[in-house]
Protein backbone atom coordinates (compact mmCIF):
# COMPACT_ATOMS: atom_id res chain seq x y z
CA UNK A 1 0.00 0.00 0.00
CA UNK A 2 1.22 3.37 -1.30
CA UNK A 3 1.84 5.92 1.29
CA UNK A 4 -0.63 8.66 1.31
CA UNK A 5 0.53 12.60 1.15
CA UNK A 6 -1.03 15.68 1.13
CA UNK A 7 1.12 18.60 -0.53
CA UNK A 8 0.53 22.01 0.70
CA UNK A 9 2.41 24.95 -0.69
CA UNK A 10 1.26 28.50 -1.76
CA UNK A 11 2.94 27.82 -4.93
CA UNK A 12 1.70 25.37 -7.50
CA UNK A 13 5.21 24.97 -9.46
CA UNK A 14 6.20 24.02 -5.94
CA UNK A 15 3.40 21.96 -5.49
CA UNK A 16 4.13 20.07 -9.02
CA UNK A 17 7.81 19.25 -8.16
CA UNK A 18 6.74 17.89 -4.77
CA UNK A 19 4.17 15.72 -6.40
CA UNK A 20 6.88 14.31 -9.09
CA UNK A 21 9.25 13.96 -6.24
CA UNK A 22 6.77 11.88 -3.72
CA UNK A 23 5.46 9.79 -6.61
CA UNK A 24 9.12 9.04 -8.03
CA UNK A 25 9.89 7.37 -4.18
CA UNK A 26 6.78 5.46 -4.68
CA UNK A 27 4.06 7.73 -2.79
CA UNK A 28 0.45 8.54 -3.82
CA UNK A 29 -0.12 12.49 -3.95
CA UNK A 30 -4.15 12.08 -2.74
CA UNK A 31 -4.64 15.92 -2.95
CA UNK A 32 -2.72 19.45 -3.17
CA UNK A 33 -3.64 22.51 -1.22
CA UNK A 34 -2.50 26.17 -2.04
CA UNK A 35 -3.04 27.35 1.41
CA UNK A 36 -3.45 26.51 5.73
CA UNK A 37 -7.19 27.07 4.75
CA UNK A 38 -7.32 24.68 2.27
CA UNK A 39 -5.00 21.55 3.99
CA UNK A 40 -6.79 21.53 7.28
CA UNK A 41 -10.20 20.16 6.22
CA UNK A 42 -8.32 17.90 4.65
CA UNK A 43 -6.58 16.00 7.28
CA UNK A 44 -9.95 14.85 8.48
CA UNK A 45 -11.81 14.41 5.13
CA UNK A 46 -9.25 12.14 3.28
CA UNK A 47 -6.90 11.28 6.39
CA UNK A 48 -3.38 11.53 4.53
CA UNK A 49 -0.29 9.20 6.17
CA UNK A 50 1.86 12.77 5.16
CA UNK A 51 2.05 16.40 5.05
CA UNK A 52 4.71 17.50 2.62
CA UNK A 53 4.50 21.34 3.41
CA UNK A 54 6.14 23.92 2.04
CA UNK A 55 7.27 26.28 4.77
CA UNK A 56 6.33 29.68 4.75
CA UNK A 57 9.13 32.65 4.87
CA UNK A 58 8.29 32.94 8.50
CA UNK A 59 9.31 30.49 10.41
CA UNK A 60 6.76 30.93 13.62
CA UNK A 61 3.44 30.96 11.04
CA UNK A 62 4.87 27.58 9.89
CA UNK A 63 5.19 26.52 13.14
CA UNK A 64 2.04 27.30 14.24
CA UNK A 65 0.69 25.71 11.40
CA UNK A 66 2.74 22.66 11.88
CA UNK A 67 1.10 22.47 15.83
CA UNK A 68 -2.35 22.80 14.61
CA UNK A 69 -1.94 19.49 12.24
CA UNK A 70 -0.42 17.80 14.64
CA UNK A 71 -3.19 18.32 17.27
CA UNK A 72 -6.13 18.26 14.49
CA UNK A 73 -4.37 15.14 13.36
CA UNK A 74 -1.60 13.51 15.66
CA UNK A 75 -0.82 10.39 13.30
CA UNK A 76 0.13 12.57 10.02
CA UNK A 77 3.57 12.82 9.63
CA UNK A 78 4.81 16.02 8.69
CA UNK A 79 7.56 16.67 6.32
CA UNK A 80 8.79 20.33 5.85
CA UNK A 81 10.45 21.96 2.78
CA UNK A 82 11.66 24.95 2.41
CA UNK A 83 14.15 27.34 0.82
CA UNK A 84 16.70 27.71 3.85
CA UNK A 85 15.42 26.18 7.36
CA UNK A 86 18.40 26.55 9.40
CA UNK A 87 19.29 23.99 12.19
CA UNK A 88 17.88 25.98 15.01
CA UNK A 89 14.72 25.87 12.92
CA UNK A 90 14.86 22.31 12.19
CA UNK A 91 15.04 21.85 16.06
CA UNK A 92 12.32 23.52 17.00
CA UNK A 93 10.51 21.77 13.90
CA UNK A 94 10.85 18.61 14.34
CA UNK A 95 9.91 19.16 18.36
CA UNK A 96 6.62 20.26 17.26
CA UNK A 97 6.46 17.24 15.41
CA UNK A 98 7.92 17.29 11.88
CA UNK A 99 8.97 14.00 10.59
CA UNK A 100 11.99 15.28 8.49
CA UNK A 101 13.27 18.94 6.75
CA UNK A 102 14.33 19.51 3.36
CA UNK A 103 16.05 22.51 2.09
CA UNK A 104 15.31 23.19 -1.69
CA UNK A 105 17.26 22.16 -3.95
CA UNK A 106 15.10 18.99 -2.69
CA UNK A 107 17.22 15.78 -3.06
CA UNK A 108 14.83 12.24 -3.73
CA UNK A 109 17.56 10.17 -1.61
CA UNK A 110 16.92 12.05 1.28
CA UNK A 111 13.07 12.53 1.03
CA UNK A 112 12.95 8.71 0.35
CA UNK A 113 15.46 7.86 3.44
CA UNK A 114 13.47 9.65 5.80
CA UNK A 115 10.19 8.82 4.56
CA UNK A 116 11.50 5.08 4.54
CA UNK A 117 12.13 5.05 8.28
CA UNK A 118 8.77 5.76 8.84
CA UNK A 119 6.91 4.13 6.24
CA UNK A 120 9.32 0.54 5.77
CA UNK A 121 6.45 0.00 2.39
CA UNK A 122 8.56 2.35 0.40
CA UNK A 123 11.82 0.24 0.82
CA UNK A 124 10.29 -2.04 -1.74
CA UNK A 125 9.51 -0.72 -5.29
CA UNK A 126 11.61 0.68 -8.48
CA UNK A 127 13.13 3.53 -6.33
CA UNK A 128 14.09 1.56 -3.62
CA UNK A 129 15.79 -1.07 -5.92
CA UNK A 130 17.65 1.95 -7.47
CA UNK A 131 19.27 3.20 -4.56
CA UNK A 132 20.31 -0.28 -3.69
CA UNK A 133 21.88 -0.50 -7.04
CA UNK A 134 23.62 3.02 -6.49
CA UNK A 135 25.02 2.23 -2.80
CA UNK A 136 26.24 -0.97 -4.07
CA UNK A 137 28.46 0.59 -6.48
CA UNK A 138 29.57 3.47 -4.50
CA UNK A 139 30.70 0.51 -1.94
CA UNK A 140 32.54 -1.63 -4.65
CA UNK A 141 34.17 1.75 -6.04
Amino acid sequence: MAVRVLVTDGSSETRDILRCHLECIGCVVVAEAGSAAQALPLLTTIRPEVVALGADAAPSNTLDLVRLIKREAPQTSVLLIGREISEQDVQVFRQAGVLGCFSAPLEFANLWRTLSMAYPELMTGAFADMISAAAARATRA
